[in-house]
């Protein structure tokens, strides 16, 4: 394992316990689950590969963290994305400019999924989008058996995992891999795009993670004022930052439906804190300072 184990800290928020593994706490670069998704190119040697080819958003904590591995790699990194806004470009910030600074390549695209694959041969490494591919397992099996070790060691009594999604890579690999059941939500799409996400990497239902909804429906990307608000009050009443895109609406979801929960809660942090740059100062443009007390 290349990376040191992160701990699993003990928390309580509205009066109830929870347990949080801090993946966030990893690495500077690597933090989260975006650490344990490349995890296998860092711990493998590829002496053919000359470039690493990806696609997404344009504030991707993935992009980032490629970004990162193509610079320690010695690659060329090409990411493609649909759009870039005049104000981005004019003001670059967070994921965005730091991935710039590392190298990145960025092209626009308007298919950036068929586009980056048409760049796959012999010598390039083709990333989906989030990591969502196969090669993520080794690092997620590695947090899974984490969780299994810290569970022992502090004497949880029926465990249970929780953690929103984006492409739901990381929900699948740990569901294949832990006793216990994992609950998710989506945070981009609804439950038919969580399912067919995880149907390209695994068809086997039986290690489907349970997908828990809302009253309401968000938007993936759209601003919430209830969504800043949970953020400002985990992070003063726990003094834990948590990411400002998935984390709230993985919260708001996941305390609407707790009382239908039986067990013990894990929140597995999965970083994604430089993000917090970018969407911090949309927030700020958005609301007024009051509405987001």
């Amino acid at each position: 394992m290349i990376f040191t184990p992160s701990p699993l800290e003990k928390h309580h928020f509205r009066d109830e316990l929870f347990y949080i593994k801090r993946d966030d706490l990893l690495d500077v670069d690597f933090s989260g689950n975006k650490a344990r998704k490349v995890e296998y190119y860092l711990v493998n040697d590829f002496p053919k590969i000359k470039q690493i080819v990806s696609f997404g958003s344009n504030q991707s904590n993935a992009m980032y963290s490629l970004s990162v591995l193509a610079k320690m790699k010695g690659w060329r990194f090409i990411y493609f994305c649909d759009h870039v806004s005049i104000f981005l470009k004019e003001n670059p910030i967070g994921n965005y400019k730091y991935a710039l600074g590392n190298g990145m390549e960025l092209r626009l695209s308007n298919d950036k999924c068929s586009d980056a694959n048409s760049l796959d041969n012999d010598k390039t490494i083709i990333v989906q989008e989030g990591g969502r591919q196969n090669e993520a397992e080794v690092g997620l099996k590695n947090l899974a058996l984490e969780l299994i070790s810290d569970i022992k060691k502090e004497n949880i009594q029926n465990p249970y995992l929780f953690l929103p999604s984006g492409t739901g890579t990381t929900a699948l690999f740990l569901q294949k891999y832990l006793p216990f059941k994992v609950f998710t939500c989506s945070t981009v799409g609804d439950d038919l795009y969580l399912k067919a996400q995880w149907n390209m990497v695994d068809k086997n239902i039986d290690i489907y993670p349970n997908i828990l909804n809302s009253k309401k429906k968000y938007h993936y990307g759209k601003l919430y004022a209830e969504a800043y608000k949970i953020w400002k009050e985990l992070k003063d009443d726990m003094r834990v930052e948590f990411d400002l895109l998935y984390d709230p609406i993985g919260w708001i979801k996941f305390l609407e439906n707790k009382k239908k929960l039986k067990g013990t809660p894990i929140y597995i942090h999965q970083g994604g804190l430089k993000g917090n740059e970018s969407m911090k100062a949309r927030y700020e443009r958005k609301f007024d300072k009051i509405t987001l007390i």
